[in-house]
């Protein structure tokens, strides 16, 4: 009687775990995390070891945004399997997004331990030594990704934004000119390229990239001041003042500050 008691049991705690499971999985998959989490944690308290529940309440934590419960989850994760890769990316995406990059970098690191080809882990690894300002591991890193994936459009866009930190003009250009040759990225690559040029002094060109960019839809308070200062060595002061006047949407005290130097007598 006391088997076939136990025997019961178990039966029963498999299958609230295997509904819950599903269910969780179901709910993450359309974007419902807070409901997905509760079915998660209802597995983890039938079996609080779970490395995988453990993972997926992480996960859940992460695109709510809360990522110190998500760092604290992920880490949970890899106590119980010191090899789980996806754990490792999981709490260095969440250091990212939390501003820690040095923590991510050395996440993103144990991933590429277990699994020298992820290329989300280089990308992130990019971006995390990027934002830390160590721009020859984020290089490398980026320019690992794009020999595993030459189609890899973010990575190829973040190598050409830090040629052009670097001042490494004929290598970003050619990044940007890949990306505007295969139609990625279009308004922000036309927009990068543009300020190459004008730092070139290849003001026609730039001109002509801003353009581009804005007929794309890229309108902000930047593109307007890069291309009304490439008018003014142009001497076209009729359109640089256009641009100015257009700039009073985003910042009117500069703006007016431009339309009194250049465009009074106009």
């Amino acid at each position: 009687m006391k088997n076939l008691f136990l025997t019961t049991i178990t039966i029963f705690i498999c299958t609230a775990c295997t509904n819950h499971k599903e269910k969780g999985a179901e709910l993450f998959e359309s974007g419902q995390y807070d409901k997905a989490l509760y079915h998660f944690e209802e597995v983890l308290s039938l079996d609080p070891r779970n490395e995988m529940m453990l993972y997926n309440a992480a996960r859940c934590y992460e695109e709510l945004g809360m990522y110190d419960e998500a760092i604290l989850g992920y880490e949970k994760s890899i106590n119980q399997k010191k090899d789980l890769a996806i754990a490792y990316l999981g709490r260095g995406r969440s250091y990212f997004k939390n501003g820690d990059y040095k923590s991510a970098t050395i996440d993103f690191g144990n991933v590429l331990y277990y699994d020298k080809k992820n290329e989300d882990a280089l990308f992130y690894a990019g971006l995390s030594f990027m934002k830390d300002s160590v721009y020859e591991k984020a290089g490398k890193a980026f320019s690992a990704l794009l020999e595993l994936n030459p189609d890899h459009s973010k990575a190829r866009f973040n190598r050409g934004v830090l040629y052009a930190i670097q001042a490494n003009t004929l290598f970003a250009l050619s990044d940007f000119n890949n990306l505007i040759r295969n139609k990625k990225y279009l308004s922000n690559s036309y927009f990068n390229r543009g300020m190459i040029y004008q730092h070139m002094e290849n003001y026609a060109g730039a001109v002509h990239d801003y353009n581009k960019a804005i007929e794309l839809g890229l309108k902000s308070e930047s593109i307007f001041i890069k291309r009304a200062e490439c008018y003014i060595i142009q001497k076209d002061i009729v359109k640089a003042c256009e641009d100015y006047h257009e700039l009073i949407k985003y910042d009117e005290m500069k703006a007016q500050e431009y339309i009194s130097k250049y465009c009074v007598e106009l």
